[in-house]
């Protein structure tokens, strides 16, 4: 009998010392687990595996000190709060109306850990959770929304949002006082974002833009804004503090490419530090031991990589228990010509000029990209004989501010422009007669995947949709306001002037003639349900003849999961690889004129 192997990790987060730390697993049977890990001078070592019943999608976690574990679940009307101690052992401690947000505890015994709960008149509750009877225990009321939290002296720093401002607010565990943690600059915003030795690096606004400061002294005292970090390039985020609160870890994201820099706060000096191929992620912690970060490369799942101190390259951990590196399909980067300039794609499974099956994979956000990391719904795809090219089209990050801001007013404008070009290089590749490109993508990629199968009805031979939505004005009448802050800062309310029109997939649903599945989970609250029951009824009532629809009850926004166990990963494959039309080469290329 086989041992399940674990083929994706998420959500990992550190103990408030950094000896610990704690994630989510899913094994290749579709078994969702919680893990404890130990964080040693010889590597990181997983020292717990607990089986979990709820919907990993859907929680929250949190290390803790003593190698326990917090997690939670959402439900629509409530929340369910189970505590895992050291050997695996979990119970429910809470279960709460509305909404908890976890944040880390002050790492010591009475707060494990801290939830914020947003009050129905804009105010924000800090509560601890001590870890026995009772579970939570008010701390503190604080006007407006909490953001980031952290660590400071004892004391916990957040980011407050009053009044449409950001501002670091001090919170005193013993007392329950609250006050500014310093004084706001001119133009208001400053967000607090990681704190050791009594330091704290924020994100301050200025009439140059927002820059890093780091406080100096271990009380707020002046905030020095830090210098020589525009060479750095890319996609800049600061994931750590040294222990002495010198230096500053920063990922770099390039492209689908991962980098780390450390920068020394006193001499203002950058040193790069070799990185595997993979993917680097945030939180990161810092302790005696070096610097610990989640890591993954495409051919295994995240882990925990780490800096030892003193050294000058990452090393990575051992994988616990079996696992299957070698029948991995390694994913390797392509770049395609496009309209406005290169497309950079991430290329799994067999070679797409071959003449197989091809999907083309578009991601969410739409401030996204693809990238180097694992992924077991792509390995499944190639496992299956598929073709898997993941385009960062314009409207991706991470290849400078030109592309990433070119939809901006504009979705499925330059970046539908992109999909339809990239669909004539690869049916222009391929033997004539072989079958049309097949999309797939999931939230604002689901959105531009149907609106690609409309723009060209003969190019594609199926399309799949996880948690699209309608059109953009749409989404906006029905969405929670995170995602209308979304809308409103990429422009995705403006018209792309053009021959097809506004894009509203309601109005375009007759062009489709390619097969469509269409999935969406019923907890959704970043895109609701209805977006995709409405396109679907619109789909059929235009007389679409293949059209698959899919709604997962206990399922939230990532309702896909990463694994061969999950059924709707698998009916998904199992719908790519069915046999569709099959569009002549010339047929599917006529199209991308425009």
């Amino acid at each position: 009998m086989t041992v399940p192997s674990i083929v994706s990790r998420s959500g990992a987060r550190f103990s408030a010392g950094g000896t610990r730390a704690a994630c989510l697993a899913s094994d290749d049977r579709g078994g969702q687990y919680v893990e404890g890990w130990e964080l040693t001078a010889d590597g990181p070592r997983v020292t717990t595996r607990a089986r979990l019943d709820g919907e990993a999608a859907m929680s929250q976690i949190v290390a803790l000190e003593d190698g326990g574990t917090l997690i939670s679940w959402h439900r629509p009307e409530h929340q369910v709060v189970r505590l895992f101690d050291a050997d695996g052992h979990g119970r429910t401690i809470a279960t709460v109306r509305g909404s908890l947000r976890l944040l880390p505890g002050l790492g010591r015994r009475g707060w494990q850990a801290t939830a914020v709960s947003a009050e129905a008149d804009g105010s924000s509750t800090v509560q601890r959770m001590t870890g026995e009877e009772p579970w939570l225990a008010p701390v503190a009321r604080i006007p407006g929304r909490l953001g980031g939290a952290v660590l400071h002296a004892g004391r916990l720093v957040v980011t407050a949002v009053a009044g449409g401002t950001p501002a670091p607010i001090v919170v005193d565990p013993e007392t329950g006082e609250t006050g500014p943690f310093l004084e706001p600059p001119a133009d208001g915003a400053c967000h607090v974002l990681l704190a050791a030795a009594g330091r704290v690096l924020l994100a301050v606004s200025t009439g140059a833009g927002q820059r890093l400061g780091l406080t100096e002294g271990r009380g707020p005292g002046p905030v020095r804004l830090l210098e020589g970090l525009d060479e750095l390039g890319g996609v800049v985020t600061p994931v750590a503090l040294d222990p002495d609160g010198t230096d500053v870890a920063f990922t770099v994201t390039r492209g689908a490419r991962s980098e780390l820099a450390l920068y020394d706060t006193g001499t203002e000096e950058l040193r790069r530090v070799a990185v595997p191929r993979g993917k680097l992620s945030s939180p990161a912690a810092w302790t005696g031991h070096g610097l610990w970060f989640p890591f993954s490369s495409s051919t295994r799942p995240s882990g925990f990589g780490w800096l030892p101190t003193g050294e000058t390259s990452v090393r990575m951990g051992e994988e616990p228990g079996p696992f299957r590196e070698s029948a991995r399909w390694p994913g390797r980067l392509e770049t395609f010509r496009g309209p406005a300039g290169p497309i950079e794609a991430v290329v799994y499974g067999p070679d797409w000029r071959a003449g197989g099956r091809v999907v083309v994979a578009l991601h969410g956000g739409p401030d996204r990209h693809w990238n180097l990391a694992f992924d077991g719904f792509f390995q499944m795809l190639a496992d299956a004989g598929l073709s898997v090219v993941a385009p960062n089209q314009r409207g991706s990050t991470g290849y400078g501010r030109a592309h990433a801001e070119a939809i901006v007013g504009a979705w499925g404008g330059p970046d539908l422009d992109d999909v339809r070009a990239l669909c004539g290089i690869l049916v222009a590749g391929r033997p004539s007669g072989t079958e049309a490109p097949a999309l797939y993508g999931t939230s604002y990629g689901g959105f531009l995947a149907l609106l690609a199968a409309a723009a060209d009805p003969g190019a594609w031979s199926a399309c799949a949709a996880v948690a699209p939505f309608r059109s953009a004005a749409s989404l906006y009448e029905r969405a929670a306001q995170p995602v209308r802050n979304l809308i409103d800062r990429l422009g995705g309310l403006g018209e792309v002037a053009d021959a097809l029109g506004p894009r509203d997939l309601a109005s375009l649903a007759p062009r489709v003639r390619a097969r469509v599945f269409v999935a969406h989970g019923l907890l959704d609250e970043t895109i609701p349900v209805t977006q995709s029951r409405e396109l679907v009824d619109r789909l059929i009532s235009a007389g679409h003849p293949d059209v698959t629809y899919r709604e997962l009850p206990n399922r939230g926004h990532i309702a896909i999961g990463t694994h061969s166990g999950d059924p709707l990963a698998r009916e998904i494959t199992a719908f790519l690889t069915q046999d569709g039309h099959r569009a002549r080469a010339a047929e599917a290329a006529a199209p991308m004129a425009r």
